[in-house]
């Protein structure tokens, strides 16, 4: 998944997250930004090994 098709995403559940974020009725950005911070990790952790796929099949050698 690529950086903007991920801004899109946490764009789109903003509301989402805000709901997942409070602690006692307040947003806590702290968490917010760890839960993105999470989602981020979890839909990227491929994009390496995929990358690395990719190289091998043009440069078989590495």
């Amino acid at each position: 998944m690529a950086d903007y098709e991920l801004k899109e995403f946490i764009s789109t559940y903003d509301n989402l997250l805000n709901g997942y974020s409070k602690i006692n009725e307040k947003i806590d950005e702290d968490l917010k930004q760890e839960i993105m911070e999470e989602i981020y990790r979890t839909l990227t952790k491929n994009r390496e090994k995929q990358k690395n796929k990719k190289i091998f099949k043009i440069c078989p050698i590495l």
